[in-house]
């Protein structure tokens, strides 16, 4: 199987994990909370793609300072589409981190870390790399909570129940 034909038969999953990602930042108020890490906050920033599966480039791109908030974004979940591209910013305490995600090859990429605060060279790479692992533990701790509740049918059901009204509530009313 070519990585393409592979890259097509797994990227509705990490559609519906960003799109569960933004459901979930609106719903809790942008605060998930996560085993072993606490509360993050969530929110996207940017440019927020949207895309129904076999659509590709026929997607919805919003841009602008909060793309999750733009009633073009909500309107292209009302057709059916989900997030196949985004920037997401996660707030961990005073820490502020940006990273981009694709669906479609389910990758992170081009993370922005917190400002190192150690002048010292050696120390600067290990609090750097601190960081880094602590971003890679904040985006594990979110796909192993959507995994599991993806897994839960019973549960499952209810959140997607959540969500289709979510989909539906126009954004002037939030």
């Amino acid at each position: 199987m070519s990585a393409n034909e592979n890259a097509d038969r797994t990227s509705w999953l990490g559609r519906e994990f960003l799109t569960w990602l933004w459901f979930e930042s609106e719903r809790n108020s942008t605060h998930i909370e996560l085993a072993d890490i606490g509360a993050v906050s969530i929110d996207f920033g940017q440019s927020l793609v949207l895309e129904a599966p076999g659509l590709g480039a026929d997607g919805n791109t919003v841009k602008s300072d909060a793309p999750a908030q733009a009633e073009e974004a909500r309107t292209a979940l009302r057709t059916g589409k989900k997030v196949a591209k985004t920037r997401i910013l996660i707030d961990h305490g005073e820490q502020h981190y940006e990273v981009s995600f694709s669906a479609e090859t389910f990758t992170f990429g081009s993370a922005k870390l917190p400002t190192v605060l150690t002048s010292v060279e050696d120390e600067r790479l290990d609090e750097r790399l601190a960081l880094f692992d602590r971003l890679e533990a904040i985006l594990d701790g979110l796909y192993v909570k959507f995994v599991r509740l993806r897994m839960d049918q019973a549960e499952w059901a209810s959140v997607r129940s959540d969500m289709h009204r979510w989909v539906l509530r126009s954004s002037d009313q939030d």
